[in-house]
C-alpha cells in the first residue's frame, strides 16, 4: 500500500518522458522517441534498431508499472480478489523489472545519442526516463520492505 503513490507517480512520468518530443534539445531542433520537431514542422523519427529497443523497453516498463499500480489498488480496495497471491511481492518483482527495463532503454538511448561523436544536449524527457527508472526501483524496495513486515 505504500509504494502505491510512488507507482502512480511514476506511471505518470514515464508516460510524458514517452509521448514528449524532449529527449534531446538542439538549436532548432526538439527530437523525442517517436516525433521530431524543427523550426518549420514536426515529423516522425524514421525507425531504427536502436529506436525501436528503446521504444519496446520503455513501452515494457511502462506496462510493468501499469500492473504493479494495478495490484496495489487491488490490495488497498479489494482485499479478497487475488487472495492467494501475495500482491506486495509481485508488486516488488514487477517495480524491479520495470527499472530493469527502463536503465536498458536509457542506456541504449544514450549509447546511440553519443556514438555521433559530438555534443549531445539531452533534455527533460531523457531526465524523466532515468528519474522513472530510479523510482522504480525505490518503489520495488519499498514493497519489498512491506511484503517482509508483512510476513513476520
Amino acid at each position: 500500500m505504500s509504494s502505491l503513490g510512488l507507482l502512480i507517480l511514476n506511471v505518470l512520468l514515464i508516460l510524458i518522458s514517452l509521448s514528449t518530443v524532449h529527449w534531446i534539445d538542439q538549436p532548432g531542433a526538439s527530437i523525442g522517441l517517436w516525433r521530431i520537431c524543427i523550426s518549420f514542422g514536426c515529423g516522425t523519427v524514421q525507425s531504427a534498431p536502436d529506436i525501436d529497443a528503446v521504444r519496446a523497453f520503455i513501452i515494457i516498463s511502462f506496462l510493468l508499472l501499469l500492473v504493479a499500480s494495478s495490484l496495489q489498488i487491488l490490495e488497498i480496495w479489494f482485499t479478497n480478489v487475488l487472495d492467494g497471491m501475495n500482491k506486495q511481492r509481485l508488486t516488488a518483482i514487477l517495480s524491479f523489472g520495470a527499472a530493469c527495463s527502463a536503465v536498458l532503454a536509457m542506456s541504449i538511448f544514450t549509447g546511440a545519442a553519443r556514438s555521433g561523436g559530438g555534443p549531445v544536449g539531452f533534455s527533460w524527457s531523457f531526465y524523466l526516463g532515468w528519474v522513472s527508472a530510479a523510482l522504480s526501483l525505490l518503489a520495488g524496495v519499498i514493497a519489498c520492505v512491506s511484503f517482509k513486515s508483512e510476513a513476520q
